[in-house]
Formats: C-alpha cells, sequence, structure tokens
C-alpha cells in the first residue's frame, strides 16, 4: 500500500541501492535552497549541516590569466573588501550551499518519505510497461531476482545519466560540441582563494587540458577535478601533473584521500551534455540528468533537477486533482516539455558562451572548441544590448544571471569585435 503525501497523492520513490552514496556535483546554487525550503522546509537543516558556504565563483578563465568573480549578492560586490571572514559569514548576503552529495542527496529522500513517500530500496526499473502508447508501470527486478510489474498512473524517470525511458523510446540526442569527461579526486587540508572570499566559493581554473574545479564541501574536505574531452580517465601520475600546472589552485600541502577503491585512486564521469526530443508524453516525465544535462561549467546540475522536479510535481497535481485536467493532459505535458526545452537551451547557451570566449589558453582541449560561436547565443546578448545600447532585454527563461552580474562576465571573458559587431545588429528575443 502506497502512503499518501500532503498534497493526497500516492508516490513510491524506487532506489535500486541504499542511501547515502556517492555522486558528483557538489557546488549548489542560490535557487536550489529557496525552493527545498520552500517547498520541504530544509533551510534549516542544511545548514546545520556543516557545508561550505558558496558565495560564488572565482575564475581563471577568459582574455587574461588574472582571476575574477561572480558573486551571488551585489551588496557581497560592493562590501567584501572591508570584510573579515566573520563579517562575511554574519552578513546576511545571499549564498548556496557546496555540499557532500552523499549526505545531501539523503537528506533529501529521507524528507520525501518524511512527507509520505514510499521509498523502497532494492528494486531495479527494468523497462516501461505500455497500453497502446500510453506508459502506464514498469516491469522491475526485486532484490529476490523475481521480476514483478508496478502499474501507476504517471511514471518519473528521475534515473539520472541512465535515462530509462529516454533510452527506451530513442529519444537522446548528445551534445556533441560539449562533450567532455571529468576525472576527480577529494582532498584534505586545502587552502582557498587568497582574501576573506577564502574557502567560500568555487574555485575554476583553465589549463590547456581543460580545466579544473576546486569545491570546498566542508572545513576540512575539498573536491577537486580535471574537465577534459579523454574517454577514459585520467591516470593518477597525469592527474597530479595537470593539477601542478593550474596556477593559482590551492593545494600546497593538501593530502589527497582515498578513491573508490585501491585500484581506482581517481573518481570519474564520462560524456555528460545531451537533452531528449520530449521529456514527457501520456502517462511519463523526464527530470533531472534523465531529462538533460549541461557541461558543469556553470554548476547548474541539481539546481535544473530541483527545478525540473517542481516542475513536475505541479504538472501531475494538476493532472489528477483537478477537475476535467485528465482531459486536457496532453496540453499540460506539452507545457512541461516546452519549460524543460527552455530552461535546457539556456543553459546550454550560457555553457557555449563561456567556453566560445576563452582565448588565453592553447591545447586540443581549446582547440575542439573553436566553432562555438558567442555570437550566436541569446543569454549574453542582453549582456551586449546593454552594454552597446543603454537597452535592456531579458529572455523569457531561467534566471541564472542579473545583469549587473552579466556586465562582469563580459568584460571579464570578453568577445571579439565581429562577434560583438553581429550581437548588436541581432534584435532581442522575445
Amino acid at each position: 500500500m502506497r502512503s499518501s503525501t500532503r498534497a493526497g497523492a500516492s508516490v513510491r520513490v524506487l532506489e535500486r541501492t541504499p542511501f547515502p552514496r556517492h555522486h558528483v556535483g557538489e557546488s549548489l546554487q542560490p535557487a536550489t535552497t529557496t525552493l527545498l525550503d520552500q517547498h520541504l522546509g530544509l533551510g534549516p537543516e542544511l545548514a546545520a549541516q556543516g557545508f561550505a558556504h558558496k558565495f560564488g565563483a572565482v575564475y581563471v578563465w577568459g582574455e587574461t590569466r588574472e582571476p575574477w568573480r561572480v558573486l551571488f549578492d551585489p551588496r557581497l560586490e560592493a562590501d567584501w573588501q572591508g570584510l573579515d571572514e566573520a563579517g562575511l559569514l554574519s552578513g546576511g548576503y545571499e549564498h548556496a550551499w557546496q555540499v557532500d552529495r552523499a549526505r545531501f542527496d539523503d537528506i533529501l529522500l529521507r524528507a520525501a518519505a518524511r512527507e509520505g513517500a514510499d521509498v523502497v530500496f532494492g528494486a531495479q526499473a527494468l523497462a516501461p510497461l505500455l497500453e497502446a502508447e500510453r506508459v502506464v508501470g514498469l516491469r522491475l527486478r526485486l532484490p529476490s531476482g523475481e521480476e514483478v510489474e508496478e502499474r501507476a498512473d504517471m511514471v518519473l524517470d528521475a534515473s539520472g545519466q541512465g535515462c530509462l525511458l529516454g533510452r527506451a523510446f530513442g529519444l537522446q540526442e548528445p551534445i556533441v560540441d560539449l562533450r567532455a569527461t571529468a576525472t576527480y579526486a577529494y582532498f584534505a587540508d586545502a587552502g582557498g582563494v587568497p582574501g576573506v572570499l577564502g574557502r567560500h566559493v568555487q574555485l575554476v581554473i583553465t589549463v590547456p587540458e581543460g580545466w579544473v574545479w576546486f569545491i570546498p564541501t566542508s572545513a576540512g574536505v575539498t573536491s577537486v577535478g580535471v574537465v577534459n574531452r579523454g574517454k577514459e580517465r585520467i591516470r593518477l601520475d597525469r592527474f597530479n601533473e595537470i593539477l601542478a600546472g593550474a596556477e593559482a589552485l590551492p593545494l600546497a600541502g593538501a593530502t589527497r584521500l582515498p578513491g573508490p577503491s585501491p585500484d581506482q585512486p581517481l573518481y570519474f564521469a564520462r560524456d555528460w551534455s545531451f537533452t531528449h526530443r520530449r521529456f514527457a508524453g501520456p502517462g511519463w516525465m523526464l527530470l533531472g540528468d534523465a531529462a538533460c544535462f549541461v557541461d558543469p561549467i556553470l554548476s547548474g546540475g541539481v539546481d535544473a533537477a530541483v527545478r525540473g522536479g517542481c516542475d513536475a510535481a505541479l504538472t501531475v497535481l494538476r493532472l489528477f486533482s483537478e477537475p476535467d485536467a485528465l482531459s486536457d493532459e496532453a496540453t499540460l505535458l506539452e507545457v512541461y516539455n516546452e519549460r524543460t526545452r527552455r530552461d535546457f537551451k539556456a543553459y546550454l547557451r550560457l555553457a557555449r558562451y563561456w567556453y566560445g570566449n576563452n582565448r588565453s589558453v592553447e591545447g586540443l582541449f581549446w582547440n575542439a572548441h573553436q566553432a562555438i560561436h558567442a555570437d550566436s547565443l541569446s543569454t549574453p546578448l542582453r549582456a551586449f544590448i546593454y552594454l552597446t545600447t543603454g537597452q535592456y532585454a531579458a529572455d523569457q527563461h531561467l534566471r541564472v544571471f542579473q545583469a549587473w552580474q552579466e556586465q562582469n562576465i563580459f568584460r571579464s571573458l570578453g568577445i571579439d569585435r565581429d562577434a560583438l559587431r553581429k550581437a548588436r545588429q541581432r534584435r532581442p528575443l522575445p
């Protein structure tokens, strides 16, 4: 028997393996915390975990090798040089968290159970059940090895990059120009960026092989990874060489923590940029990484998953709680399709803009991105128009950056004159 949530829905969450479990993607956005607190009241619990504050990010990326920053709060942009660490942490500045994903994900799952979801571990989803062209449930393998059928009015695929339904329906589309892999590890006793921001920001540094992330997840642990275009994990000796060549990477005196196993001292994540031709259909919806994922340069994976989860939940509640909504299922699912597609494209445009505007590093990774044209993007176009005509036109999609942040990004990344000329000639998107 499934339990009932606050909204009266009967929800079963199927997880193949127990929580907590390792997952990459530790750097969050402020909107993530806002949504989780608004819907689940998780703000105080997240704040009590000892996760690292994230007031923004510092980049060594663009036209020069000088570090620059994007902070979440305009007040902090004005105040940070006059603050000490205590003032930074007590100043009420907008921030996100950089988290241990095993603990963070466990908090979310336990919150779902408290809200009435029936959480089942050990059940492996094998394939959708179809009647005519509608998904009516899943075929599962239980821990005993027995295969059973689980029926449902709506199947929400949150299977991550396993993409159960997307693969079953042949809907997946890779984003070839952003194809990359990451090799990463965890370090104890690493430093931080100079000044008051210290270990309270994410640091990103370009290298000939790609780029390096530096993400403190607590007072003592830091996630450090190398993103490149290789298909296999980087060897440990090569990993160490790349980190040693990343100037401004504060690892002096740090100790690398053990990897996933003795024969695999480093963690690894492969090709992650992809989307689907559709994100919903009769009886089914895709959300989070099972729907789409864009290169992690913007740290948008968890944010997109939480937003997508909220959108999917609201769609389902409308379908099954409002009179006559089921008769308009196709329309409601198409709204979800378009919203997910719009948000994905917004992140994709920003990622391409970021990669298309790095002219201070030479290397095979960067040569592979030379075909990415910054003038084809919509979100940075807001900055171009704002700076060149004094007008501000907002795209109708999620707000990743504010106008003042985009001005900073524009100045720091730069753009070639020909691309700027083309951007001036284009009209703002509605």
